[in-house]
């Protein structure tokens, strides 16, 4: 039996609910509930729970001891502290929480937590943590000693853990961070159910898929993490190699998402891939585990094919078929498999395989017209990937009686090049600068005042950095856009809206070779110089390359133009320009 100090109890009635009654009984309900005595006045915030690969844990067996291996407050420890202790408690109805039975379920560890083998997650948070080991207490201990014998509801198989602090010359103090669990005595298992998390998921794809791949590929993982309406879903992703963690993902984008990292699979190496979500506050989103993907490479193979007699046959007359002998060579010669032809999507069907020397042949018969060949390996030994020969094209010519018609035929082995459409903003910030207010220029007469008094405030700046780059031979054009946000004002400002910023777009000949007609936008100017203008508002041409047009890099520019009403207070006001390339 493991021997523990009972911490405070509530008095003697506490002390007899504490010692004497026993856990069992019948069945109990274990829909989720929020804890009756929640939320509770002395707790700082709550506890997150994991694992030694430093992945979240929201439940967990009764009987496994520690009760978890790490247990970190939400929030920082009392100023001097360093030390962490995780304990339970049982809640009693119409008693404050702070005079509940309970017992420590660790010791009192250091933190921050620096021992080697620590996962990320724990050795890099400031964070109090509590440590648990294999000689701690379990829940069913802790059950053993406090069982939760109550059928009130809000109370009914519940229990609080808390985490409390303590340091050089001060004790631990009366506030705690918690977490509520409810346990399933006849599961023989507790989950986490106060503070309650949305659920997420996370899926992993990779690129190229998995499978057998040749040695030396590199693949690039996708996790992606969902929640259900969820418009940012803050965290980490790690990816995993089996139990091998690959580390977190540094381009984590919680607005999406999605992480990627990029793997080699080495020849001869096979690979079980895994991506994990791990929350930022996991009171709030719960963790996940993707899917596996399994990948493969041994010792490359290639095979060849060839026909005989050799292309092209002419049917003599009567004769529907030619009877063509297909050979298909296997390097490196010995290896173990299979072959089997094919003409076209058609698979002729396996041919006797010599693994010795490498060949497999087969007698097909083929009807007049263009035949394309092909011989795929597939082996049975291990450490070897498959292979497919390149396409044999083989023409059978019918009976022409005299026509000499003659029939001509290429076979073409390339993928068709579809090049690509690129955008690049090299241009983060754009300054507007005020124009001298004690000059026309920048005192200027609104266009909607007859009596020509002064009553804006003008603002310039020039976008640069923006280019496109289409290598596409189709030539099927693009168009560029920008469409401004309402701008940010201070305190007491009247709205500034998008409509008070103009724009004079230009293409920029310096390093600028797209091939064809492209046109800057027109000028668009502000609100309060033209009062019938939308400004920015709405989306505007910046550049347009029409159809036939636009091959090669095209740089361009715009000169901005703000302007605001002289009434507007001092400080900042700031918005968001949105360029958009589209093509058909």
């Amino acid at each position: 039996m493991k021997i523990r100090i009972r911490s405070a109890l509530a008095g003697a009635a506490a002390l007899v609910v504490a010692g004497g009654i026993l856990v069992g009984g019948g069945a109990a309900a274990y829909a989720a509930v929020t804890p009756g005595w929640e939320p509770d006045a002395s707790a700082l915030g709550s506890i997150t729970f994991y694992n030694a690969s430093g992945q979240v844990v929201n439940s967990g067996s009764l009987s496994t001891n520690p009760v978890a291996l790490y247990a970190v407050a939400s929030g920082p420890g009392r100023s001097g502290d360093t030390k962490a202790q995780l304990k339970a408690f049982t809640p009693q109805v119409g008693v404050l929480p702070g005079l509940w039975s309970g017992d420590i379920l660790t010791g009192a560890t250091n933190y921050p937590v620096t021992a080697a083998g620590t996962p990320a997650v724990i050795s890099g948070t400031t964070n109090p943590v509590a440590t648990g080991t294999a000689t701690d207490f379990s829940f069913n201990d802790y059950i053993g000693e406090f069982p939760n014998s109550t059928t009130a509801s809000g109370y009914q198989n519940l229990y609080e853990l808390r985490l409390y602090t303590s340091g050089a010359g001060q004790g631990q103090g009366a506030t705690y961070y918690r977490t509520d669990v409810q346990v399933d005595t006849t599961a023989g298992t507790w989950t986490v159910v106060f503070p309650s998390a949305v659920v997420t998921t996370t899926t992993l794809s990779g690129s190229p898929g998995a499978g057998n791949v040749a040695g030396g590929t590199s693949v690039t993982l996708t996790a992606t993490v969902a929640a259900t309406g969820a418009s940012s879903i803050p965290g980490s992703v790690h990816f995993f190699d089996g139990a091998t963690d690959l580390g977190a993902a540094s381009n984590y984008n919680a607005s999406t998402g999605v992480a990627t990292t990029t793997v080699t699979i080495a020849a001869g190496s096979s690979h079980t891939y895994t991506a994990a979500f791990t929350p930022a506050d996991a009171t709030a989103f719960g963790s996940s585990t993707s899917n596996a993907l399994s990948y493969s490479a041994g010792t490359p193979t290639t095979t060849t094919v060839s026909a005989s007699p050799a292309s092209p046959v002419t049917l003599a007359a009567g004769q529907t078929t030619a009877s063509v002998n297909l050979t298909a060579t296997v390097a490196p010669t010995g290896t173990a498999g299979g072959v089997h032809f094919f003409d076209g999507a058609t698979d002729l069907g396996a041919g006797t395989y010599t693994a010795s020397s490498g060949t497999a042949t087969m007698s097909a018969s083929l009807a007049a017209g263009t035949h394309t060949i092909t011989a795929t390996f597939t082996p049975t030994a291990t450490g070897f990937t498959p292979s497919t020969s390149l396409a044999l094209s083989y023409t059978v010519i019918p009976s022409n009686f005299g026509t000499g018609s003659i029939q001509l035929q290429a076979q073409d082995n390339t993928a068709p090049y579809a090049g690509s459409l690129s955008f690049a903003v090299a241009t983060t910030t754009v300054a507007l600068t005020q124009v001298d207010p004690s000059t026309a220029a920048g005192h200027p007469a609104l266009a909607t005042d007859s009596t020509g008094h002064r009553h804006g405030w003008v603002f310039t700046g020039n976008l640069g950095g923006v280019k496109v780059s289409d290598t596409r031979p189709t030539q099927p054009g693009w168009t560029v856009t920008g469409q401004t946000a309402d701008f940010t004002v201070p305190t007491g400002s009247q709205p500034v809206t998008a409509k008070y910023l103009g724009w004079s777009p230009a293409l920029v000949s310096t390093g600028s070779n797209a091939e064809g007609t492209v046109t800057a936008g027109g000028s668009v100017s502000p609100y309060l110089s033209a009062p019938t203008s939308t400004g920015l508002s709405t989306a505007t041409n910046l550049a347009k390359a029409t159809a036939g047009s636009g091959l090669g890099d095209e740089n361009l520019s715009a000169g901005l133009t703000l302007w605001i009403p002289d009434t507007s207070p001092t400080g900042a006001y700031q918005s968001t320009l949105t360029l958009t390339l589209v093509s058909p």
